[in-house]
């Protein structure tokens, strides 16, 4: 597997912080989310979705808010015609519990009002459909664990299997930000980021009802991990990634069998960065970050890779 880096063109305006963002290809138009708030940990985060022309440049921006305040970590989740985004707010005084928060459109452009699916107080990092659910593993830093739900992402969000992944029954400290996917057989593949003890992320799988999993050490960190399935048995993980001297946003080829993981590609970055989202499209691999590496401003930026297997 082959990737080069061919274009790496900035899609945010203004000095503010922007990070933590996806990517995706929805009604024939490339759209890049992102939070954008004073810094890294202000309680003033909005969602920026940005429209991305053919030279990767930004050509249309909207605006999604919560009254109550800091909005993080937008992804998307498409389910057939429709799209979704959602992201975490924050535990805050007047609301009482941190929220997953979601928004939906038909057509990229135009956005519905704010839904409320859940899971109050957990985080629910990402999602993705399969047999018309919505599925994720959601996190809760004092517990120690993942835990698996699936719902509408439109009406409410259900807990289905409790502690997929946790310290007390794992003896693996602070399981967090997952991505995961479905193959084509109905198993399910997740990466998951910890942040305890050996800090190394975690390759997971299960098959339907997706009670019992089988986890597997990668030896390395990654944090928010993004997965791309390749075909049965590869995927693409991008992240943050500690090379020894710098955290930097690292691209990996991984065989889902055995969990090998090989670098393909380091893109250009340093500081505060990473978060990326990713997409393939043809011969084209295109992936959304931020990165502080210039004049340590907090951008986000979007690289076409030349892509071959």
């Amino acid at each position: 597997m082959k990737v080069q880096l061919n274009r790496l063109t900035r899609v945010c305006r203004g000095a503010a912080h922007n990070a933590f963002g996806d990517i995706v290809l929805f009604n024939d138009r490339l759209l890049v989310c992102y939070r954008q708030g004073t810094h890294h940990m202000s309680n003033n985060g909005i969602i920026v979705v940005a429209e991305i022309n053919d030279l990767g440049q930004p050509v249309r921006f909207q605006c999604l808010t919560s009254p109550e305040g800091d909005l993080r970590d937008p992804h998307f989740c498409i389910d057939n015609d429709r799209l979704y985004l959602l992201a975490h707010q924050r535990w805050l005084t007047s609301l009482g519990a941190a929220k997953t928060y979601t928004w939906f459109s038909g057509d990229g452009l135009s956005w519905s009002s704010r839904h409320d699916p859940g899971p109050d107080n957990w985080w629910l990092w990402r999602a993705t459909t399969y047999q018309g659910r919505h599925w994720g593993l959601a996190y809760h830093r004092p517990s120690e664990q993942l835990d698996l739900y699936a719902g509408s992402l439109r009406g409410k969000m259900h807990k289905v299997v409790s502690a997929c992944l946790s310290k007390t029954h794992h003896q693996l400290g602070y399981p967090n930000e997952t991505d995961c996917y479905f193959t084509q057989q109905g198993e399910l593949i997740a990466v998951a980021r910890r942040d305890a003890d050996s800090f190394t992320a975690q390759l997971g799988r299960s098959k339907p009802p997706y009670t019992q999993w089988q986890w597997q050490d990668l030896g390395d960190y990654i944090g928010a991990p993004v997965l791309l399935p390749v075909d049965n048995d590869m995927a693409l993980v991008c992240g943050r990634h500690f090379n020894g001297r710098n955290l930097v946003t690292q691209l990996w080829s991984l065989n889902i069998h055995n969990g090998e993981l090989v670098k393909l590609l380091t893109l250009p970055s340093g500081g505060d960065n990473s978060y990326p989202g990713m997409i393939r499209q043809g011969d084209k691999l295109y992936i959304a970050y931020y990165s502080s590496h210039l004049d340590n401003q907090s951008r986000m930026y979007l690289a076409r890779l030349n892509y071959e297997i």
